[in-house]
């Protein structure tokens, strides 16, 4: 299938079980190539297919450089909207807390962004590197807005209701929401455990993350590692956090999958995503029965 930020060229059927990525792995007349490798053994792989990103490469080049290595390639495909490079994960908030300060400000502070913790996505697990933020933050004007809707903002970095702070454990935000009447409502949500959720909206950086397969509790499943962020652009509070179904969440798992190494033969992965499924459908489940009893009081 094509790829929205890369040309393609397959060197070899994707007959592999497991697969590795390089980013940037060669370059050719200054352009970096990216490498996917297919795994034989412990100690052995071969060269699968090449991927080439359209920020450096045409695709007359990247079709030509195909070509002197007798690969078949395929071409980008192209972006529909600026809003096609933004993902948004929604999982649950760390340590979201609500408060009100001695001159009136509704407070809500946690941790959106949490580094080096295992989440399960779609078929796979996701986790977030120590320091990927670090560049986003100091070139991002973030917002919090709640349920990601742009006319409806509660908070915002530009204008000092929005603190934003990188440390050991992730990224940490502190806003006043008591300037905007969807901040107020917010803070009334989440004061009284109704909303207990944070999403955020990102994109991820040139060569930001990797792939690779894990093993855990003996199960092999595939890893998909974010290593830089880009931009980030909001932070918000959501009524159904996880695995939404809405055109938003099938956009991001679309991006989220686009530069794992041919995902149509990850045999060992299709064992394992029952079962995360599963813990999603049963999250979902209790998260709904929480909040109806919420509403009963």
């Amino acid at each position: 299938m094509p790829y929205e930020n890369e040309h393609s060229c397959r060197l070899k059927p994707p007959n592999y079980k497991k697969y590795a990525r390089k980013n940037c792995y060669k370059k050719h007349d200054g352009k970096c190539i990216d490498f996917v490798f297919g795994v034989i053994g412990p100690d052995e792989s071969e060269l699968q297919s090449m991927r080439y990103p359209i920020d450096v490469w045409s695709e007359s080049d990247a079709k030509a450089h195909c070509k002197e290595h007798e690969g078949t390639f395929e071409a980008a495909k192209e972006k529909e909207s600026i809003d096609d490079s933004v993902e948004r994960r929604y999982l649950p908030i760390q340590e979201m807390r609500a408060s009100k300060t001695d001159d009136g400000k509704m407070v809500i502070e946690g941790y959106p962004i949490v580094y080096e913790k295992y989440a399960n996505l779609w078929g796979f697990k996701e986790i977030i590197r120590k320091g990927a933020a670090t560049e986003a933050l100091n070139r991002s004007d973030e917002m919090v807005l709640w349920d990601h809707e742009t006319d409806q903002p509660m908070a915002r970095k530009k204008n000092g209701t929005l603190e934003v702070k990188e440390d050991e454990k992730g990224v940490f935000i502190k806003a006043d929401v008591s300037k905007t009447v969807w901040g107020r409502n917010g803070y009334e949500a989440i004061l009284n455990g109704i909303v207990d959720k944070m999403s955020f909206a990102f994109n991820i950086a040139r060569a930001g993350d990797n792939w690779y397969w894990g093993e855990f509790e003996g199960v092999k499943i595939e890893v998909r590692e974010i290593i830089k962020l880009e931009e980030i652009f909001d932070y918000s509070p959501v009524s159904y956090p996880a695995y939404k179904q809405t055109v938003v969440n099938a956009r991001s798992k679309e991006l989220a999958l686009r530069n794992r190494p041919d995902p149509e033969v990850s045999g060992e992965a299709g064992a394992v995503a029952p079962e995360i499924l599963k813990e999603s459908r049963d999250n979902i489940r209790r998260m709904r029965e929480s909040i109806k009893e919420r509403l009963k009081l």
